[in-house]
């Protein structure tokens, strides 16, 4: 049963506000470009004028936010009347009633929140089990990491009754970030391998900037995290030539960034180095195609770091910049196919800084040039091909129900 060009009703789900939410966001695109008509459920607002309906989730009721509460959704009440309680009833009820009577012929789940619902008979009947269920699961979760803290060891119970779901034949596709991702949960719930589909945004089309010799301009856009290599980044601007300048973009967390910038004002090169706002998410490539390379530069403190393969890498390809990473295997592999930028031998302060170091204007520059070859190939547009092929395989190999 492929999926065909004429019209079908879609619901996706996502514990996320969508229209800020890149990968979410670029699900609802490919769907409404194949013909879909797509609904949203998820916080905020409307995520864009091609969804028909969008059911924002209501607030929390007071119950489950106290501390009482709290503790009797964990600890007493049976886990899926604290899932329900929690988060079913947040849920507009006209969008449970759309999937009861089996209104969308494929919800896609976005991450486990939500992922408990295909056990619920009072919004997954029959007739909404019939539909094609796909979960897009994003990154890895480790389990054990949540146990480290007390809030960890008290929801612990509950968020390993959430993760079970993963493994619920009522799926029947579900995609990862990549596959050395899907793996792991492939090893743990003993799935069909999921289908990677990366975080690549859009194709733009624009041309590289040119490379001012005296002024190499670096650049970090993204999370405002300290995992993501900053020590590392304002250490190496110490001892890097004056043509080097930093700027970091980020997003909102006032934490960090305070913190960051009273290290950039005590710092010998301040005078180089600077925070500036984000740009819009649809319009990232065209705000960082001023720069000439970007620093993805992560210490492998965790599966999901250790496997890295984010968003700002591809943004920096459509934006035609150059790629500086550590030995973080899925980028290093896409920086020496297309030979677009340099990987770190390590990842101390001091290697970052000598491999900056060797660069001149003109590696800088053909790197860029290589980023712009690799856009063509490395684009939403080619990613929306498989994440729709993976839909489309799931119902091949399904019976069709009988409504």
């Amino acid at each position: 049963m492929a999926i065909p060009n004429q019209s079908r009703a879609a619901l996706v789900l996502s514990y996320s506000e969508i229209a800020t939410d890149p990968r979410v966001r670029r699900q609802v695109d490919w769907l409404t470009g194949s013909g879909w008509e797509v609904d949203t459920v998820g916080l905020g607002d409307r995520p864009t004028s091609s969804v028909g309906r969008h059911y924002p989730l209501g607030a929390p009721s007071r119950w489950s936010t106290t501390r009482v509460g709290v503790l009797a959704a964990q600890l007493v009440l049976p886990h899926r009347i604290g899932f329900r309680r929690q988060l079913v009833d947040r849920i507009p009820a006209e969008a449970k009633e759309r999937l009861r009577v089996g209104h969308y012929e494929l919800v896609v789940f976005n991450e486990t929140e939500f992922g408990p619902m295909v056990g619920d008979p009072t919004v997954f009947t029959p007739h909404a089990r019939s539909a094609h269920l796909h979960l897009d699961l994003h990154e890895y979760h480790n389990p054990r990491l949540r146990r480290q803290t007390l809030g960890g060891r008290l929801t612990s119970g509950h968020y390993r009754w959430i993760r079970k779901h993963i493994g619920d034949p009522a799926f029947r596709t579900r995609s990862v970030v990549n596959e050395p991702i899907g793996r792991l949960y492939v090893e743990e719930f003993g799935i069909a391998p999921p289908t990677p589909v990366r975080n690549i945004p859009p194709f733009v089309r624009q041309e590289p900037s040119d490379v001012d010799p005296g002024e190499i301009r670096l650049l970090f856009h993204g999370l405002a995290a300290w995992q993501r290599g900053f020590t590392e980044i304002l250490e190496a601007m110490r001892v890097l030539p004056e043509r080097f300048t930093m700027t970091f973009m980020l997003m909102p967390n006032p934490a960090v960034i305070d913190r960051l910038q009273s290290l950039i004002d005590a710092h010998p090169a301040r005078e180089r180095i600077t925070i500036v706002p984000p740009a819009p998410m649809r319009e990232i490539a065209q705000h960082i195609n001023p720069y000439d390379l970007e620093i993805i530069f992560y210490r492998p403190l965790g599966r999901n770091l250790e496997f890295a393969l984010p968003n700002k890498f591809f943004e920096a390809v459509q934006g035609r910049l150059g790629l500086v990473v550590g030995e973080s295997p899925l980028m290093a592999e896409l920086v020496r196919e297309f030979g677009n930028g340099v990987v770190v031998e390590g990842f101390e302060s001091s290697d970052l800084a000598a491999t900056l170091g060797r660069l001149a204007a003109g590696d800088v520059a053909r790197m860029k040039a290589a980023s712009h070859r690799a856009a063509d190939v490395l684009n939403a547009e080619a990613e929306g091909r498989v994440f729709l092929a993976a839909l489309s395989a799931g119902d091949a190999h399904a019976e069709v129900p009988s409504r």
